[in-house]
């Protein structure tokens, strides 16, 4: 191990000890605390603490008003499987995720924030709706994620597999739906392309884009 990786080692293990006692500090604070227990420590000077404590917030390995670092994060076993959840499942809510793991909503709100502030997930705004995906995936596929993972649109994609094109009203009957949540849907679709709009007199008919569909599958796959 060089000298450097050395250092951080040390100041990462007295910075652990540090925010077990007071998770509030200044940065100013932390590098006088830490340079007092490395003071008899020749390889390791203040300006060397500074530029590691400086990294370690820059990299959200600590985080003020947190005595967790990341390396702990994923060692709480709910907090691990909500986590492993959202890896499996981009495009999922808080409702779902509270069903799933029998959660209560203070709860589960206070374990996706402790991943989000560290960096393991991310959320977005999608119709009004807090959606959650693992960090560093391509926030040009979160919409696909989103409505390919929802159940009325999985039903309305399978039931127009088998079709040429298919009125709302036909959807709707079909899936005993709701003929204005069946139109929400498909205006979604429309709009990623999924779906095409057929005229036929003035009516409009829906047809799945079978090589789109397939295609942002794969996309997904990949992002």
């Amino acid at each position: 191990m060089n000298g450097s990786n050395n250092a951080e080692n040390v100041v990462l293990g007295i910075v652990r000890e540090y925010l077990a006692k007071k998770p509030f500090f200044s940065i100013k604070d932390i590098v006088e605390f830490v340079n007092n227990r490395v003071r008899h420590n020749l390889d390791i000077n203040r300006n060397k603490i500074e530029l590691v404590i400086k990294s370690l917030i820059k990299n959200r390995i600590i985080i003020a008003g947190a005595k967790l670092m990341k390396q702990d994060i994923l060692h709480q076993f709910t907090r691990n499987e909500i986590y492993k959840f959202i890896m499996q499942n981009p495009g999922k809510n808080i409702n779902e995720i509270m069903k799933t793991h029998n959660l209560g909503s203070n709860l589960a709100l206070w374990h996706l924030s402790v991943l989000e502030k560290f960096q393991f997930i991310r959320s977005k705004k999608i119709r009004n709706r807090c959606i959650f995906f693992k960090f560093d995936s391509d926030p040009k596929f979160d919409e696909l994620h989103y409505y390919l993972a929802n159940d009325i649109v999985q039903s309305i994609i399978n039931l127009m597999k088998n079709e040429r094109s298919l009125k709302i009203t036909q959807i709707a009957d079909g899936l005993k739906k709701n003929h204005n949540t069946i139109k929400k849907y498909l205006e979604a679709l429309t709009d990623l392309k999924i779906v095409e709009i057929e005229k036929e007199k003035s009516r409009n008919l829906y047809r799945l884009n079978k090589e789109r569909y397939l295609k942002a599958v794969n996309l997904m796959g990949r992002g």
